[in-house]
């Protein structure tokens, strides 16, 4: 009796054992934002893996990039977060240091990996000792200049402040002869949900500033480089009126629009705009080209940093199926799947050495543009409060600095003083 049971439930696990192995696995995908034509090409590679992989199921859920940082940590620390998010890099220091995403440098092959890509972009997956995600596109901020605009006023695109400041001042004016102003040099986004700090970033950078000291225990906004990049912008708002009056509620939408309205001339941006003016057929030419530097770094003009930024895709450290996760990482961002932004024009930039290298046809006309600009381009400090800090304390901040409710000075003393407090900064 005892050796028919025994049986009996031998038969049953190796049942069992065998059902499990049939089953379909599923991994939840959330991808936060990106221009139609990049989605588009999101869902095809998914398929794909599903395709070489078909008992690996891909639950693609589009989420809004305004609301990424809230709805991962509502959703991770409560458990139900996906097995795999596409967000910014700089969240590896959040989000890596208090748990949520999984160390995916335990992986056995990851060493071999980490080649696929340019070596200062996969170390902005790094925070401490691992690394938290796959980059997927890396952007660097430049100036986008209205082509028609410029060319009707005989103007070049300026590479230094007093340039930049001149043809702000002379593309502001009153185009229909009403007596108000209809077309203003400069229009930044400044809504609330961020987008201002990384608009007025690059010039700080540019300028020779930085946020943090290297090993993050230093706040460095009072610097020299932060004060006149601020000051430049407030003069421009305050003196020559040649920004936008109303950038403190623009999104990006409302910035485009008065790009190619003819409303303004001038704004900073990433790969993304001429793609986003196309695919919303507005038909707008424009120049992009690097960031202008101070007048006294002139000098400096084709080597100085601006802001990197970087999409990567992150690991849920709560993942139950880390493996065949793993491998959908490596399908989604392996070389044969960057080479897709170079030979389609996505509005971002490749991040392997492969599809930078690429010698056949290329759709990103600005390509070596970006590629120059990524090569000196610096990301925000890996600090895990370093987002935080730039949506809640820097931006608010420079902004009435900006707009003359605080002086330049008084402001990014004030901001220093609360990051001082969350880094825990002694003087």
């Amino acid at each position: 009796m005892r050796i028919r049971l025994l049986m009996l439930s031998l038969c049953l696990i190796m049942a069992c054992s065998g059902k499990k192995s049939d089953e379909r696995i599923t991994i939840r995908f959330w991808s936060f934002g990106g221009l139609p034509s990049m989605l588009l090409d999101e869902r095809q590679r998914i398929d794909l893996f599903q395709q070489r992989f078909p008992k690996i199921a891909v639950e693609l859920s589009q989420k809004s990039w305004e609301q990424k940082r809230e709805l991962i940590h509502t959703n991770f620390s409560s458990g139900t977060g996906p097995d795999v998010v596409l967000v910014h890099a700089n969240y590896a220091a959040e989000f890596g240091d208090n748990g949520y995403f999984y160390p995916i440098d335990r992986f056995a092959d990851f060493d071999s990996v980490k080649k696929w890509y340019l070596p200062n972009l996969i170390e902005a997956t790094r925070y401490g000792d691992h690394y938290y995600g796959l980059p997927v596109n890396a952007i660097a901020f430049i100036l986008v200049c209205n082509a028609e605009l410029f060319d009707e006023m005989g103007i070049k695109p300026p590479t230094t402040w007093s340039e930049f400041r001149e043809a702000a001042k002379k593309l502001t004016r009153d185009r229909d002869q009403n007596g108000s102003i209809d077309q203003y040099g400069v229009t930044l986004m400044g809504g609330d949900r961020g987008g201002f700090e990384y608009r007025l970033a690059p010039f700080v950078l540019k300028a020779g500033g930085r946020f943090l000291s290297p090993d993050n225990k230093q706040v460095l906004i009072e610097g020299d480089a932060h004060v006149a990049a601020v000051q430049l912008f407030a003069d421009m708002y305050q003196i020559d009126h040649s920004i936008a009056p109303g950038f403190l509620g623009y999104t990006i939408t409302d910035v485009t629009d008065q790009i190619a309205g003819n409303k303004a001339a001038m704004s900073i941006e990433g790969p993304w705009y001429p793609c986003l003016l196309n695919d919303r057929k507005l038909n707008k030419k424009v120049y992009l080209v690097p960031v202008p530097v101070p007048d006294h770094l002139a000098a400096d003009y084709d080597r100085a940093a601006t802001l990197q930024d970087l999409a990567m895709l992150a690991v849920n450290s709560s993942c139950k199926h880390l493996p065949e996760t793993w491998e959908f990482l490596k399908f989604m961002r392996s070389p044969e799947a960057d080479q897709s932004w170079v030979t389609n024009d996505f509005g971002a930039i490749p991040v392997t050495l492969a599809a930078l290298n690429y010698r056949g046809e290329s759709k990103c006309p600005n390509l070596p543009l970006f590629k120059h600009e990524l090569a000196n381009a610096v990301p925000w400090p890996d600090h895990p409060q370093m987002i935080a800090m730039i949506n809640n304390i820097l931006a608010p901040y420079c902004e009435k600095a900006i707009i003359g409710e605080l002086g330049v000075a008084e402001a990014l003393r004030i901001a220093a003083n609360e990051m001082r407090a969350i880094i825990g900064e002694t003087r």
